[in-house]
């Protein structure tokens, strides 16, 4: 089915209230594009709330990502690195940029994420180091594009998180597995960290003790039953509070 231009631009602002709404984005954070052509590419505009965007607002930009056409609303600033990313990924037709909580403070601190919580993380779950992307040149460095073509998703190091694919539904879809993997590897990076603090005072002995802790051990620990309860009980409230509205 094709779609008519108005329908795109449509979709591009439905998308917006959905990252909106998910918490994928706040306020005037984040980006969304579609390619029509190799030539021109719907983006949202700069400084507008995406919870506000309508299809009126959507700008139509040409391949060096200036605006064609009039209207009040000038393209994103990060134009350009979606019609690079576009250049690079020829198969892809839609790009969501966003600001998930957890995949950003990732992308931020640096977090290693080679180390999945679940085998599809392999997938959703590409790094690109800061400074892998030159902005004043629009230039890409060869992790970022092995980065960009072996993944949907990835963290932007420094920055957030992206993701591509070929419909704007499923651009939203894997920004939004990108975050709940995010999540995964936060909650099991949790636990493991409570499993250790626990199963080293799980025959009493600990450092306020004044006695040497045992040694780590491979693979999960086996807890006490009440240990095994503080760490269900903390776990849960993790969770509650990440998928908390």
């Amino acid at each position: 089915m094709i779609q008519s231009e108005y329908d795109i631009k449509k979709l591009m602002a439905e998308t917006a209230h959905r990252l909106y709404d998910k918490q994928l984005v706040a306020a005037k954070h984040g980006n969304i594009s579609y390619k029509l052509s190799d030539k021109e590419f719907l983006v949202t505009p700069r400084g507008v709330c995406k919870y506000r965007l309508t299809p009126d607002m959507i700008v139509k930009v040409d391949a060096s990502g200036k605006k064609i056409g009039g209207g009040m609303y000038e393209p994103t600033s990060e134009a350009k690195l979606h019609i690079l990313m576009y250049s690079l990924r020829p198969d892809i037709k839609a790009i969501v940029h966003a600001q998930p909580n957890v995949a950003t403070a990732y992308a931020i601190k640096g977090v290693n994420v080679d180390n999945c919580v679940l085998p599809e993380n392999k997938t959703y779950l590409g790094v690109v180091p800061a400074g892998s992307y030159n902005k004043t040149e629009n230039t890409a460095d060869e992790t970022f594009k092995s980065v960009l073509a072996n993944h949907c998703a990835f963290l932007f190091g420094g920055n957030s998180a992206f993701a591509v694919a070929d419909t704007l539904d499923n651009a939203f879809d894997n920004i939004d597995a990108c975050e709940y993997y995010c999540r995964m590897n936060a909650v099991g990076a949790a636990v493991d960290a409570m499993r250790g603090q626990f199963s080293q005072t799980k025959s009493g002995s600990c450092c306020c003790e004044g006695t040497k802790a045992p040694a780590a051990t491979a693979g999960p620990v086996a807890l006490s039953p009440e240990n095994q309860r503080k760490v269900d009980e903390v776990t849960a409230k993790i969770l509650a509070e990440l998928y908390a509205n």
